[in-house]
């Protein structure tokens, strides 16, 4: 029996610019002869030609998602921005509970999230529409916003900027805060390290951190004085965690909200609050009211959006047809892409069909 491979170079694409692009100026003669080969077409990877709203840029996930369905799949980031936009997303069962916990039990509400507008991992957008509609139903409900800061989909030192439009939205609200701000680099670990997600959860727990009156003043410092693990200067995504000097921690009946999107690093911070058998769980989560946005994994229960395979909207896919089809598949690739050619290529399923195997 023939066996057929496919090879996916994520990152790899084509533009006609020079400038700046490593892949026209490198010598590729292999890349070269097989753009010469008639069976050679090239795709958009972005925008609504991969199921995102206009503008937005493609990514990784986008792109195995498309990949492993075989047509346009409608992203979650334009799925959630056209559930806020008709307010479906606040008639779903979570949301409900999320509303009764907070009129019933009166505890805090924390926004934890990447602050950005690139729509990779998270928008801010969808932070600042929660916070409206839950602020309107809660008026002196305490709010805490922990914004994750970027710096990788992002410029290095962009976060002020994207900190001075959150405080646009919250600033003037007496009843509303920042908690923690730490980079991606912590909670949102894709590679089980989990003394990387233990500084974010100690960081909103318990406020373990360098506290501060100004948050923006006290990045500019670490900027200024931080060196990154490869002892480069600091940058956004490896800023280690600042607390507000108000901020007294997550208490028991408190409500999180993680309002990342995107599956694979989202998977180890929401285990560390949600299950006792993660190596990052701490006794202090029980009583912590925990939902993420989407469903980042099979077994994660507590999500706002309905998934993507719901009502079979991610049936008939590459994975399913090969193995209805009696053949067995095989899904190799390193930890950082391991989620992408198995969950994403799988419609977001972490559970293989039948007949597949996975190797990370």
């Amino acid at each position: 029996m023939k066996k057929v491979m496919l090879i996916i170079r994520d990152g790899w694409g084509y533009s006609d610019k020079q400038e700046g692009n490593a892949i026209a100026q490198a010598d590729t003669p292999y890349d070269d002869w097989l753009n010469e080969q008639p069976a050679q077409v090239l795709l958009a990877c972005h925008g609504p030609d991969v199921g995102l709203p206009e503008g937005f840029q493609g990514s990784s996930e986008v792109g195995h998602l498309n990949m492993g369905a075989g047509r346009i799949v409608v992203q979650e980031v334009t799925r959630i921005f056209e559930s806020i936009r008709d307010e479906s997303i606040f008639e779903f069962p979570s949301f409900q509970s999320i509303e009764t916990l907070l009129e019933d039990g009166g505890g805090a509400l924390h926004f934890v999230g990447l602050l950005q507008d690139e729509g990779v991992h998270a928008h801010q957008e969808h932070l600042f529409q929660l916070y409206r509609k839950l602020r309107d139903r809660f008026p002196e409900t305490q709010v805490w916003v922990h914004p994750i800061a970027d710096g990788r989909d992002t410029p290095p030192k962009s976060f002020p900027g994207f900190f001075k439009q959150l405080m646009d939205v919250i600033g003037s609200d007496p009843h509303a805060g920042i908690g923690s701000v730490w980079g991606r680099y912590y909670g949102m670990d894709r590679s089980r390290n989990w003394k990387l997600i233990e500084v974010a959860r100690d960081a909103m727990i318990s406020g373990r951190g360098r506290k501060t009156d100004d948050i923006i003043q006290a990045v500019r410092d670490a900027y200024a004085s931080e060196k990154t693990p490869d002892n480069e200067p600091m940058f956004d995504e490896y800023l280690k965690p600042i607390i507000h000097s108000d901020y007294p921690g997550i208490e028991a009946g408190d409500v999180v909200i993680n309002f990342n999107y995107r599956q694979d690093r989202a998977i180890q911070i929401s285990q560390a609050f949600t299950e006792p058998d993660c190596p990052a769980y701490t006794p202090e989560c029980e009583s912590v009211h925990y939902f993420g946005l989407t469903r980042y994994y099979n077994t994660f229960s507590n999500y706002l959006m309905p998934p993507m395979d719901d009502a079979g909207a991610m049936s008939n896919i590459l994975g399913e047809v090969i193995s209805e089809a009696g053949f067995t598949q095989l899904r190799i690739a390193e930890t950082q892409k391991f989620r992408h050619v198995t969950s994403f290529f799988n419609g977001k399923s972490t559970d293989p069909f039948p007949g597949e195997d996975q190797v990370e």
